[in-house]
């Protein structure tokens, strides 16, 4: 879910939150953190709305919406999914440090975002 968009960033703080994130977001990490971390059957529920689909990237792509747009868009959506896993997270869990990590790479680059106009 949180690693559909690829990013290009532009400025020297975004490439660098964002070559972080891409390290904690690869797929062994992922799976190690967010699947056998988890129970069986175990969900998180979200909205139609909250997921963001590759042909859905694809479509805005062919759109007028610009590169910054999508980044700032896969960052939101990424954010707002982290933060409902850690909603539901005890603190004593194992994914526990791994999603408070990311949780404060995305609050910087939130930081980083919010110098821009958007």
């Amino acid at each position: 879910v949180l690693a559909v968009l690829g990013l290009e960033a532009a400025a020297p703080g975004e490439c660098e939150l964002t070559r972080l994130l891409q390290d904690k977001l690869q797929y062994e990490m992922r799976l190690q953190y967010m699947k056998h971390y988890f129970p069986i059957d175990y969900t998180v529920q979200v909205q139609y709305e909250e997921v963001l689909r590759p042909s859905n990237i694809t479509r805005l792509r062919n759109g007028t919406v610009s590169e910054v747009a999508l980044r700032y868009l896969w960052f939101h959506i990424s954010s707002q999914a982290v933060l409902r896993i850690r909603e539901v997270l005890p603190e004593k869990h194992p994914s526990w440090k791994y999603t408070q990590e990311l949780c404060q790479l995305f609050d910087a680059l939130g930081k980083e975002y919010s110098k821009y106009r958007q």
